[in-house]
């Protein structure tokens, strides 16, 4: 019989980022390869689809946490601190323990934040359902506020000490970058508990297209080399940084256009930052677009630029959207923080810039720009690597491993 896994998750599709789109690729690809994966999804999903019911993902039974009445809902609501947090740990275990009383899983496997860790913790221990915890970031790492008040310092403190006690109560831990492994051995994590499931791309989706000329025309980038990003407007992406830096090059005597695709917590900072540099006549801020359409905007884009800056989260995370981009036969041209430096190998499947150094970025991309030979020499072998070491059946078939030794170090507990 196929081993039943339920997924813990903070959201899910139809909710669309980095962190849905890879739990939507797992539990796909688990079923291609013959597990049997339940979604259940915490409380704060609500929040950005408010519709939310039970329903069934793409033939994946995707289950909800509602707030409806009671302490809880308001606290989760109002985002009252700590309460809030309580709220999501005491109505997501409630949920998922009725969830294993029917008796239908073999393991329980939580995705962080550590709220979804600590409730699927809290119920699958009296029970005995092996528990994997998987790391995407450390929650306490969202904050990128040097200047900390005391409440966020011991926000923080106490973000950081809760998942390194959910991390030690796993019968087996999952991290996506190499670095984060790093971090929680550091944290006195056995290292045959730590296993790596990086980040994959779905090929058969994403294949080299020609530029959809309709788009082009549209958008005026039918005869100009194109720059591009695609993704959330997170603080750390460093999308607004990278509006002044492509100020800079475009004094310097280089013309192109740039393309900024998506929409977030820096969109106003990036609308402003185009505004006071007058980037209108070669930066477009297209915002947020239907993600069926979203090769489309790909074709557009002669190199991806992805200027992380240089924070915990962007030196131990790696990004998914450069995997896209790659398999594509993009051009990537990336800063040099770690969770990117983990994707890229420099001058062969892709190009690396200084995190927040305009002079440096300047130079690379104009290499980029400047040399169409170039730029394709670095898809074609980034369309290979991804060929070779990132398809999405490559990264989820390590399961297999993780999940034998979560039932095993599960047994030597009892």
């Amino acid at each position: 019989m196929a081993l039943r896994v339920l997924h813990v998750l903070d959201h899910s599709c139809p909710v669309l980022d980095g962190y849905s789109q890879r739990s939507r690729s797992i539990v796909n690809t688990q079923k291609q390869l013959g597990i049997g994966p339940t979604i259940v999804t915490s409380p704060l999903h609500q929040r950005d689809d408010p519709a939310a019911s039970d329903t069934s993902l793409e033939g994946i039974p995707c289950f909800r946490t509602f707030t409806n009445r009671g302490i809880s809902h308001q606290a989760i609501r109002g985002r009252w601190p700590i309460l809030g947090e309580l709220g999501v740990v005491a109505l997501l275990r409630r949920r998922i323990d009725k969830m294993l009383d029917s008796g239908l899983f073999d393991i329980v496997h939580a995705h962080s934040p550590c709220l979804c860790g600590l409730a699927a913790w809290l119920a699958s221990r009296p029970r005995r359902v092996p528990f994997v915890y998987e790391i995407r970031s450390f929650w306490e790492d969202s904050d990128l506020d040097p200047n900390r008040n005391i409440l966020k310092r011991l926000r923080y403190q106490t973000a950081r000490k809760l998942e390194t006690f959910v991390i030690s109560r796993a019968d087996a831990v999952v991290g996506i970058a190499g670095s984060i492994l790093q971090e929680l051995e550091s944290r006195g994590v056995p290292r045959d508990k730590l296993f790596h499931v990086p980040n994959g791309v779905d090929l058969e989706r994403f294949t080299p297209r020609p530029r959809d000329l309709l788009l082009a025309t549209k958008f005026g980038v039918d005869s100009i080399p194109t720059l591009g990003f695609i993704g959330t407007l997170f603080p750390w992406e460093g999308v607004s940084w990278l509006v002044e830096a492509v100020s800079q090059l475009y004094r310097d005597g280089s013309r192109f256009k740039l393309l900024i695709v998506g929409d977030g917590a820096e969109g106003s900072a990036v609308r402003k930052k185009i505004q006071n540099n007058g980037g209108g006549a070669y930066v477009s801020f297209l915002g947020r677009v239907d993600n069926k359409e979203i090769e489309r905007y790909y074709s557009l884009m002669d190199i991806m630029v992805y200027p992380r800056l240089s924070s915990r989260i962007t030196e131990l995370v790696t990004p998914l959207k450069p995997l896209e981009a790659m398999a594509l036969s993009k051009a990537v041209l990336g800063s040099a923080v770690g969770g990117i430096r983990e994707l890229i190998e420099p001058e062969i499947s892709g190009m690396l810039f200084q995190p927040g150094d305009i002079a440096d970025f300047c130079r690379q991309a104009s290499r980029l720009l400047q040399e169409p030979g170039l730029r394709r020499a670095l898809g074609e072998r980034a369309r290979q690597k991804m060929i070779g070491e990132k398809a999405w059946e490559i990264a989820v078939g390590r399961y297999e491993t993780v999940y034998e030794a979560a039932i095993r170090n599960s047994r030597a507990c009892m």
